[in-house]
């Protein structure tokens, strides 16, 4: 675990944070960080089990954007945020509260985000290292052993995973130490990788019967274009139908079946994207702003931001301009 330790130990200082030893139980590999008060306050905890994996529990909020570059070691993770606000980068994604994030790490990759001001981060992660997915479960599983990343690179885009979901949020809960504290992480850990390869074998299934050819994925991916640049416009399924060259039904299960989500939730989560941005950057007013991204009534959009965000358009503006 040394490179990767090395890694948070430069990372989070570079962040602005400092090791707090009051909080911390070295010996057992649990570490606590805490945030210098001119950046922000709260705390950055993780436990580390040899080579094997980190335990990862954040509640903290910055006073002034921060992005975040950072080395990905060779790993998989699982991340649900239960608040936050910001983008990640190679790919772009829109980070949201009450969300589930997949990672497979390695090849020289660099992780880009930027985390935006006075909006609380907080969230619970399991990273899984080389040394327990390919070596210490492959002794486990012998001729049985299915690699897991290819399993995570199929949820990478996003997941509605609420058995995991529930697990993250019984480990984030958890406060044992010492021996009690490795075997209940440790059974986690076996736990969410075997409700990831189930899940890869249910999708493997669902994919076979729902078959996608290249010329799909081209119009597709032309779909997509056509709302991320109309989204504040009203869009029929019946122009999204003549775009894909798809039938109505075909369309449906093809467009959630390659972009994890259906057609109005796709919208939506433009639309609120948007509206991000545009509270953060102008002093449109909320009724302008829910024009602007394609509701005639600010009560819908009010709904709609909440329902992802966590926060009316105003608590969120509030809490931005803090």
């Amino acid at each position: 675990m040394s490179g990767v330790k090395k890694l948070y130990e430069q990372m989070l200082p570079d962040g602005g944070f400092i090791l707090d030893k009051k909080q911390s139980n070295i010996e057992e590999g649990q570490y606590c960080y805490t945030l210098l008060p001119d950046k922000g306050e709260g705390y950055f905890w993780n436990y580390f089990y040899e080579n094997m994996f980190v335990i990862e529990k954040q509640d903290f909020v910055f006073y002034e954007d921060f992005f975040l570059e950072s080395p990905e070691p060779d790993f998989i993770a699982v991340q649900y945020f239960f608040s936050v606000s910001g983008e990640e980068f190679h790919p772009y994604r829109q980070l949201s509260p009450n969300s589930l994030r997949v990672y497979v790490g390695g090849n020289d990759k660099i992780f880009q985000a930027v985390y935006h001001k006075n909006i609380p981060i907080r969230s619970v992660s399991i990273s899984i290292m080389p040394d327990f997915y390919n070596s210490y479960l492959r002794e486990k599983l012998g001729g049985e052993y299915v690699d897991p990343r290819n399993a995570c690179k199929g949820m990478m885009l996003g997941v509605d995973f609420p058995q995991l979901v529930t697990l993250l949020k019984q480990i984030r809960s958890y406060s044992g130490n010492g021996i009690s504290a490795k075997l209940f992480y440790e059974g986690k850990v076996l736990e969410t990788l075997a409700l990831i390869l189930e899940q890869a074998k249910q999708n493997q299934k669902q994919s076979k019967k729902i078959l996608i050819t290249k010329k799909d994925e081209e119009n597709l991916k032309a779909v997509s274009d056509y709302i991320d640049h109309h989204f504040g416009f009203s869009i029929s399924v019946e122009q999204l139908c003549k775009i894909a060259y798809m039938g109505n039904t075909t369309l449906k299960t093809k467009f959630k079946e390659y972009f994890g989500c259906n057609i109005t939730d796709y919208i939506i989560q433009r639309r609120v994207d948007q509206a991000q941005h545009l509270l953060m950057g102008t002093e449109l007013s909320i009724a302008e702003i829910a024009q602007a991204v394609g509701y005639d009534r600010p009560e819908s959009f009010a709904k709609q931001f909440q329902r992802i965000t966590g926060l009316l358009p105003r608590e969120y503006r509030k809490m931005i301009k803090q």
